[in-house]
């Protein structure tokens, strides 16, 4: 008995000298960032511009009942965690946010409020293959400035993605001929890489790797004459070519008509009439590709029809959400019009002709001048990148 409460009360001695020796009481952590990060389509390799790029999106839940700051956003290789192969904070990070839900005039989009999402539209790119990682992990850095988190900053790790390493798929030209302007293409700002559609439940990016294919005349314009009128426009009426063989999933026809560069649409826009006459391919693998705003009236095909690589679908239109004459395309995951996940594609061959700084000065009368004497510049299996001038054989 005697040696059982000696023990007890050296065990009581250690306690209370702990208790009252701040020296000795160990550190307490600070709290983490109470945050959910998901990557809800892990990101798919794609060459454009001779090299290969990585687009995915890191979703980014606020679980706390205050508000916390994003001030950093770190991409690392999973296996290494060396160096990191992105680092984005202060404006740019801004730039690449999204905030749905949000009013279109938030001061500052890095402020999560509690129970709030934002949306990081990120891009890793590197010069070869050989370079590409297996995974990525990534480190985001937070601010909490009320006094019941401690304030200061919190770090979290994690939202770890596998990277798709399956080919993407090979198409064929949509369309024939030179001087086509990959408009909106593969482009960490593009506005197609921006646009998320919730379709049946789920918040979707079907447009994620979308071109908008513009005609170029002679002038390096897009149109001439009266740009109200469509038949002006160059590419107005070009016949739209199947990119392999395929079955005909959906067609929409019948749709009006835009004025161009008009900022009212023909018809209301809603999920049904955003793509206006439109033909939807089933190209197996579970893939589709979308042809979008074409001309009322001029489609050539049937829903159930078998076609082949190279046959005429319709006419190119500006009809649906659209500004003035073009083709709009994309390829997707699952066979819908936008209640899918885009995934990049590359052509077999094209040429690259020239690049357009941005499409104002097509519009505003500065056109494009192409360079006589340039090299030919010819890519294999990649896409082309935003504002590039293609030629197809």
């Amino acid at each position: 008995m005697k040696r059982i409460s000696l023990m007890l009360l050296a065990v009581c001695l250690l306690f209370f000298a702990s208790a009252f020796n701040p020296k000795r009481v160990p550190a307490q952590a600070p709290l983490p960032a109470p945050v959910d990060l998901d990557i809800p389509t892990p990101p798919t390799a794609v060459r454009a511009g001779g090299k290969i790029h990585l687009f995915y999106e890191l979703h980014i839940t606020n679980f706390r009942p205050q508000s916390l700051e994003l001030t950093g956003v770190e991409i690392y290789e999973e296996e290494t965690r060396a160096k990191p192969l992105a680092s984005h904070k202060d404006r740019e990070l801004i730039s690449r946010l999204a905030r749905p839900g949000t009013p279109p005039d938030l001061p500052d989009g890095r402020v999560i409020g509690g129970g709030l999402r934002a949306i990081v539209f990120l891009q890793v790119t590197v010069d070869a293959e050989a370079d590409l990682p297996r995974s990525l992990r990534h480190r985001l850095s937070f601010k909490l400035d009320d006094a019941g988190a401690n304030g200061g900053e919190r770090v979290v790790e994690g939202a770890a993605v596998s990277i798709q390493r399956s080919p993407p798929p090979l198409i064929a030209p949509p369309l024939s001929g030179d001087r086509w302007l990959a408009a909106n293409s593969i482009s960490n700002m593009s506005v197609h890489r921006r646009a998320i559609i919730p379709v049946d439940g789920s918040a979707r990016i079907a447009q994620r790797f979308a071109t908008d294919w513009i005609k170029l005349g002679p002038d390096g314009r897009p149109f001439h004459g009266d740009p109200a009128v469509n038949a002006n426009w160059y590419g107005y009426g070009t016949e739209l070519l199947a990119v392999a063989n395929a079955t005909v999933l959906e067609v929409k026809d019948g749709l009006p008509e835009n004025v161009p560069l008009s900022a009212k649409r023909a018809v209301p826009i809603t999920l049904e009439t955003l793509g206006g006459n439109y033909v939807l391919l089933g190209l197996g693998r579970g893939y589709s590709v979308l042809y979008a705003h074409l001309r009322p009236n001029s489609l050539r095909v049937k829903v159930g029809e078998k076609v082949r690589r190279g046959q005429v679908l319709g006419l190119l239109g500006n009809s649906g959400n659209s500004d003035a004459p073009h083709l709009h395309m994309h390829i997707a995951d699952a066979n819908s019009p936008f209640g899918a996940e885009g995934v990049p594609y590359v052509f077999a061959s094209f040429e690259v002709q020239g690049a357009v700084k941005s499409l104002g000065v097509l519009v505003g009368g500065e056109g494009w001048t192409p360079q006589p004497n340039a090299a030919v510049d010819k890519r294999r299996t990649e896409i082309p990148v935003e504002n590039a001038i293609v030629r197809f054989q």
